[in-house]
C-alpha cells in the first residue's frame, strides 16, 4: 500500500531469528500440549514469508501478529520474512524458495498461463485498494466525466481498473488526456491531472494531510469493476506435499486477523512497532481504518470466493488484459480454508 521500501535489515529484524528452531525436533502437539504417548509429535516447519511493501496497519498485518501473538509458536510453525517486488515475490513463491506472499488475480493469472504453479488459498481483504482520486466538486462524478479532462497513468500503463471503468461506463477514451505520472499525489494538487489513480491506504492520506487537497473518491466496484482484495498466494506443489503446515499456518495467520479486527489498539503497537519510520502513527490509523471494513467476512476471517474471483478473472478476459478465458478453479484453492473456519469464525488452536 505504499510505494517505499525498507532494507532487508529491517525486513529481518525480529524474523530472521526464528528460522533457527525449524531445524529443531518438535516434543509437543501443534497446540502446545505434550505428545500422547504413541502419537507422533508434530515437527516445527519453517515457513519463509515475502511482503511487497513496507508493514502497515493494513490487510497484511496479520502475517506479523501471528509471530507477535506467540500464535506460530503454538502451531509449531518458524516464520521469517522478507520483502521483495511483486513481480519477483511470485517468481521465488513458483520455485518454492518462499512458502506464501501476496499477489492479485491479474498478476496471478498472468503468471499462471505461463507455467508458474500458483494458487491463491485465502483472502487477507475483500476488496482491491485501488481507486481514483478527484478535486471535491471538480464536476467528476463518474468516469464518463473522464472525457476531456487529463487522468493519470502510473508504472507506465493504465491499470485494470481504470479500463474497465471506462468499459462499463461506455466512456470514449480518445477523448481523455492521459498524463505519466509517478507516486507523489501532487499532479492532482498542481492540476496536472483531474483523475488520480490512488491506493487508498496511503495517497488519500497524503492528499488530505500533506497537500491539503479536498478531493472525492471514485471506487472501481461502484462502477462496474469488483476486484477482489488481497489473497495469499502459494506453490501448488507445497501444499500438496505440505497441506498440515499451511493449515498451522493460516490458522495462525487469520486467528491473529480477527484480533486486528476487534482491537484496534494491538493492531497499531504491532504496525508502529514492526513498520520502522516509513509510515506515521496517523498514518497507520488512517491505513487501518480504511482497511479493517475490507477485511471482514461474514464467512469468516480468510474465506477466498471462487466465484468473485471469476467474475474479476472474466472482465479482465474481455478487456483483453488476460490473454484468453480463465478458469478461477485452476488458480483458486478453496479447500483450505473451510477446514480451520466453523460458523464465520477460526478453530483454535484446531
Amino acid at each position: 500500500m505504499a510505494a517505499h521500501r525498507i532494507t532487508r535489515r529491517q525486513a529481518l529484524l525480529g524474523a530472521g531469528a526464528m528460522a533457527a528452531l525449524a531445524c529443531t525436533p518438535g516434543t509437543t502437539t501443534a497446540t502446545g500440549a505434550p505428545a500422547a504417548s504413541g502419537t507422533p509429535a508434530v515437527q516445527v516447519a519453517k515457513f519463509n514469508w515475502l511482503f511487497g511493501f513496507v508493514i502497515q496497519a493494513g490487510p497484511v498485518l496479520p502475517i506479523v501478529m501471528a509471530k507477535q501473538l506467540g500464535y506460530y509458536d503454538q502451531q509449531k510453525i518458524a516464520i521469517s520474512w522478507d520483502f521483495q517486488t511483486v513481480s519477483t515475490a511470485v517468481r521465488l513463491i513458483g520455485t518454492d524458495q518462499y512458502q506464501g506472499g501476496n499477489s492479485d488475480p491479474q498478476t496471478t493469472a498472468g503468471f499462471v498461463t505461463e507455467g508458474v504453479p500458483l494458487v491463491a488459498v485465502a483472502q487477507q481483504s475483500l476488496t482491491s485498494v485501488r481507486a481514483f482520486a478527484v478535486r471535491k466538486n471538480d464536476g467528476i462524478k463518474r468516469p464518463k466525466d473522464f472525457e476531456g479532462r487529463k487522468v493519470g497513468i502510473k508504472s507506465g500503463a493504465p491499470w485494470a481498473d481504470y479500463l474497465a471503468v471506462l468499459a462499463a461506463d461506455k466512456v470514449d477514451r480518445t477523448k481523455i488526456t492521459e498524463v505519466p505520472i509517478g507516486f507523489s499525489s501532487v499532479e492532482l494538487k498542481e492540476k496536472i491531472v483531474d483523475v488520480l489513480p490512488v491506493f487508498l491506504g496511503n495517497e488519500p492520506f497524503v492528499l488530505k494531510t500533506q497537500l491539503n487537497v479536498d478531493y472525492d473518491i471514485l471506487l472501481p466496484r461502484d462502477f462496474g469493476y469488483p476486484a477482489v482484495g488481497t489473497p495469499i498466494i502459494a506453490n501448488k506443489s507445497y501444499i500438496k506435499n505440505n497441506r498440515d503446515v499451511y493449515l498451522r499456518f493460516l490458522r495462525s495467520v487469520f486467528h491473529a486477523q480477527e484480533d486486528f479486527i476487534a482491537n484496534k489498539d494491538l493492531a497499531m503497537k504491532t504496525a508502529i512497532e514492526y513498520g520502522g519510520t516509513a509510515t506515521t502513527k496517523e498514518a497507520h490509523d488512517f491505513i487501518y481504518e480504511v482497511s479493517k471494513p475490507t477485511m471482514i467476512n461474514p464467512k469468516g476471517a480468510g474465506f477466498i470466493d471462487v466465484a468473485a474471483w471469476q467474475k474479476n478473472l472474466d472482465i479482465l478476459t474481455d478487456l483483453k488484459v488476460l490473454p484468453g478465458k480463465v478458469n478461477a478453479a485452476d488458480i483458486v484453492d478453496d479447500t483450505l480454508m473451510p477446514q480451520i473456519l466453523k460458523d464465520g469464525k477460526v478453530i483454535w488452536p484446531g
